[in-house]
């Protein structure tokens, strides 16, 4: 593809003369039998002139194009022979020197910039990384300009907001090319970090280096585990990295390289094209890694695939050429539906201004509702109108906001000071019932618990109202936040009708009650409540109300948008009693109370 040597790679040319080499040798840096890390940046040589290219092309974009390394390393290995040591430039050093030839043959249509944002969690490869893009730029004057290197010294699981808000918080960011190598130590990545570089809204590739060994290893303690074999408290905590590492309980992880492979592709990179290398031990056919490609166009994964056929045809000639390679290469086209809760959508925003009484913002961070309300649902109708889900069915199938975290570090960054308290949600349920398994739909409440989380760290209290019910976590959150059930009947009949997949009243009115005797602030939404007509044992709310008597906070409104309750023959009559009565309960037993506006009232 190229035209260079096949004998040294075309780096060999660089110069170093102006950096004391020597010094910086590190043996663990050596690449001396290390085939698959110099196969690894070759590759990447290669990879990195076709993205240079293909954006080169493209008169859409801006000009501000982006590089993330999240293990950027020092920046340079060695290798030793028999009698010398050469030295070889490590990922980012490469892209910068791919970057400074295209611009010096005077390829570049127009003015482009890049920026580099560089993570290395070690102190010490950072700042050896820091000597050498600068010593690089030294050589290259006429890029100071075109090149802005960030090195962010640090855990990127820890610094992954930091990276993502140095990427511009624009709609014009999906011109903004981006590119992520992900080469991780081990399995020293959590693949929440993964989702929220993801769900950056650039047009992007991914370089994932997928540490089949690392996986298989810990797999096994899993099986130990499982079988109740005596396991050590730290190989315990290298289950949990696993489980961190692949996005899902072990046990489910299946045995197979090839099927473990696929699974954290699916799984992982949502509506995305995938190739992946498979990189293996130098003398032994067992595989090391996988170097994974991802794109969701799926004609770079093509040209990707190419590079990786031919690489294998140079490393192992074949008589039937790169083809033959190329045909066995692994490659998936993950689907992109939303027929499981890993599956997913990415928004521009997250946090909205609300003017009701619960609190000034608001977060709807899943599309959809497993409860499948039919009063009707105010947000079904809303999420149809606007085309966001196409029927009834799309919508009890809620996807997540894969980016919710990512906006939300943002938009705290822009608004935090504005903002007094956050309520989940007004347009989903941020506990939702999982009616088919009957228990919490974990990975949605999981998004929940990190957003109050990251908001009570920020000093925002939240407040939340749930068809669910409450989790022990919970419990661990701050005490200024406020939990709340909707309950609008006691009769199954109802609930049957109008509510059919959310949690058991009983179950929601027992889960409240525990918070409330932890000391927790409690409260209900009696909202929207239904007529005699829909519902024979409404004109009794003193049944419902005498359930929850231990809250602190009553909401009361009526149902609209119901043809039925409109027609009721003696409509504002009965919501005006509804009214008194929910007002004399809280009087008597102290509660604060609030009536909906637009709701009859004595």
């Amino acid at each position: 593809m190229s035209g260079r040597s096949e004998a040294r790679p075309y780096w060999a040319d660089l110069s170093w003369s102006d950096i004391d080499l020597a010094s910086l040798y590190d043996e663990k840096w050596d690449l001396t039998g290390r085939i698959h890390t110099q196969t690894k940046l070759q590759i990447l040589a290669q990879y990195y002139d076709i993205w240079l290219k293909i954006w080169n092309n493209q008169n859409w974009i801006n000009r501000d194009w982006y590089y993330i390394d999240l293990f950027a390393g020092r920046g340079i290995y060695s290798l030793k022979t028999s009698d010398q040591i050469t030295y070889w430039p490590g990922s980012p050093i490469i892209f910068l020197n791919c970057f400074a030839q295209f611009h010096r043959q005077g390829k570049f249509k127009k003015r482009t910039r890049v920026h580099l944002i560089l993570v290395e969690k070690r102190a010490s490869n950072a700042g050896v990384l820091q000597t050498l893009t600068h010593q690089f730029l030294g050589r290259y004057p006429e890029l100071r300009d075109l090149c802005r290197i960030q090195i962010i010294q640090g855990d990127c699981n820890e610094v992954i907001h930091e990276v993502c808000a140095s990427i511009p918080d624009k709609h014009k960011t999906l011109g903004n090319p981006l590119f992520i190598f992900i080469d991780p130590y081990g399995l020293q990545i959590k693949v929440d970090t993964l989702r929220t570089l993801l769900g950056l809204p650039n047009r992007k590739d991914i370089m994932f280096n997928f540490i089949l060994e690392g996986v298989q290893r810990v797999r096994g303690f899993a099986e130990r585990v499982k079988n109740k074999e005596n396991v050590a408290i730290k190989e315990l905590k290298t289950l949990k990295t696993l489980e961190e590492f692949m996005g899902a309980d072990v046990n489910v992880i299946p045995k197979d390289s090839l099927e473990m492979l696929r699974f954290f592709v699916e799984k992982n990179f949502p509506g995305m094209k995938v190739v992946a290398y498979d990189m293996p031990y130098p003398h032994k056919r067992d595989v090391i890694y996988y170097l994974i490609f991802a794109s969701r166009k799926g004609s770079i994964t093509q040209i990707v695939k190419d590079v990786y056929a031919r690489m294998k045809q140079r490393q192992h000639p074949s008589i039937w050429g790169p083809e033959i390679y190329k045909k066995n290469l692994f490659s998936v086209e993950a689907d992109n539906g939303n027929t499981t809760p890993q599956e997913g959508i990415y928004r521009k925003s997250l946090l909205y201004r609300t003017k009701v009484e619960y609190s000034d913002w608001t977060i709807n961070h899943f599309l959809g509702c497993m409860h499948g309300c039919r009063f009707p649902c105010y947000a079904f109708m809303m999420a149809r109108r606007f085309g966001w889900v196409r029927s009834y069915e799309d919508w009890i199938r809620p996807r997540l906001v894969l980016n919710a975290m990512d906006l939300l570090y943002r938009e705290w960054l822009k608004y935090g000071r504005e903002i007094e308290c956050v309520h989940l949600s007004f347009m989903t349920d941020p506990f939702m019932f999982d009616h088919r398994e009957g228990k919490l739909a974990q990975t949605f409440v999981d998004m929940t618990l990190k957003i109050i989380r990251f908001l009570n760290e920020k000093g925002i209290r939240v407040t939340t109202l749930t068809k669910g019910y409450y989790p022990e976590e919970v419990r661990d959150l701050s005490k200024d936040n406020e939990y709340g059930i909707t309950l609008i009947s006691l009769n199954s009949k109802f609930k049957e009708n109008f509510e059919p997949y959310s949690a058991p009243y009983k179950m929601r009115i027992e889960s409240l009650k525990k918070l409330a005797r932890a000391g927790f602030k409690t409260w209900v939404s009696i909202e929207p409540y239904p007529t005699p007509n829909i519902d024979p044992e409404s004109s009794q709310i003193e049944k419902l109300l005498q359930q929850i008597d231990f809250v602190d906070r009553i909401i009361f409104g009526k149902l609209n948008y119901n043809v039925s309750s409109n027609a009721y023959h003696k409509y504002e009559e009965f919501y005006r009693k509804m009214s008194e009565r929910v007002i004399e309960f809280c009087e008597k037993q102290g509660i604060k109370y609030h009536i909906k506006t637009g709701t009859p009232t004595p």
